[in-house]
């Protein structure tokens, strides 16, 4: 992390102010609190910080260091540091909040995994993650997501009384949130297993190239670690994806120049993707445009292999190179 006290604003009066609707000097951004009310610590385990303001503001000779004070995820506590950017600080506020929110509920991810039907034990001990334990951790992680954005619909809370409201939420909805989310979970990887079985019955080498785009585009969609990274409403659509995948192997043997010509399209939306700066899976950092995108891809997959399924919005070539373009 970059140090604050080597990133020096210009002096206040270098700074030129925004025009804004009533005048010349509307401020850019929010009001900065004096660095001195903040301090970097770590090991924070509740909610012990008043109130965290998005910017802190140290007078420096010369010039103006400005900060972003943020929480960061350290598992089992939670650290205050100060970001040299909004973004970096949003980022890894959102996760300190839901480190902090789990910190503050008990857990029932042993209640659940008890509970679990023998199908859905059965799936999840098939899963890349180290355990199925592991797999119910990060579906509780999403399932907080999910409950904390209820409530704070960004993710972000910098008040006591606002964590309280999206800790409060999280207690009450929890158990229901976490069965929905293993259910859901213990669905796409019985649905990936039965895209497995698909890809083992074909062998024929002119289908190589076919074979070798499903394996990646499932390698894409389940990993350790995609319950959260993919969050409870966009894993809803993975068994539609997977679905659509195994009825283009169904299919593949008995018309492979037509899927041929149909990867050939899906390549170039794929090639707008990278080109954009896309990567799959979408990084953590990538921007609301790049991830759409990353996700019309799949949507794009759909219409064209197994378009019977249906897509959750219109896709096509123009509209994911038009999404992207958003981006700037």
């Amino acid at each position: 992390r970059e140090s604050v006290a080597t990133r020096l604003a210009a002096p206040p009066s270098a700074v030129k102010p925004r025009r804004g609707p009533l005048g010349p000097s509307v401020p850019a951004g929010p009001p900065a609190s004096d660095t001195a009310s903040v301090h970097e610590r770590t090991g924070i385990m509740t909610w012990d910080l008043g109130d965290l303001p998005p910017v802190v503001d140290t007078r420096v000779a010369g010039g103006v260091v400005r900060g972003y004070p943020t929480l960061v995820d350290e598992g089992s506590s939670v650290a205050l540091r100060i970001e040299t950017s909004a973004e970096a600080s949003e980022r890894s506020m959102r996760a300190g909040i839901r480190r902090l929110v789990l910190l503050a509920v008990p857990s029932p991810v042993s209640y659940v995994q008890e509970h679990l039907t023998a199908n859905e034990k059965l799936a999840l001990a098939a899963s890349p993650y180290s355990s199925a334990k592991a797999l119910v951790e990060d579906c509780r992680a999403a399932a907080a997501d999910s409950l904390i954005r209820t409530v704070a619909p960004t993710g972000i809370v910098r008040s006591a009384g606002d964590f309280a409201r999206v800790r409060n939420a999280v207690s009450a909805g929890m158990v229901d949130a976490l069965f929905s989310a293993v259910s859901l979970t213990a669905r796409i990887l019985l649905a990936a297993r039965e895209v497995d079985k698909a890809l083992r019955g074909q062998n024929a080498m002119t289908l190589l190239a076919a074979l070798g785009d499903v394996r990646a585009q499932v390698a894409g969609l389940i990993y350790p670690g995609f319950v959260l990274q993919t969050g409870t409403a966009r894993l809803a659509h993975l068994p539609r994806y997977l679905e659509g995948a195994r009825l283009r192997l169904v299919e593949l043997a008995e018309n492979p120049g037509r899927d041929r010509q149909r990867m050939t399209e899906l390549e170039r939306a794929a090639a707008v993707y990278a080109e954009a700066g896309g990567t799959i899976p979408v990084g953590a950092d990538a921007s609301p445009a790049l991830a759409h995108g990353r996700w019309l891809l799949e949507e794009y997959r759909v219409s064209l292999f197994a378009q019977r399924l249906g897509t959750s919005e219109p896709v096509s070539l123009q509209r994911i190179t038009k999404a992207l373009r958003e981006d700037g």
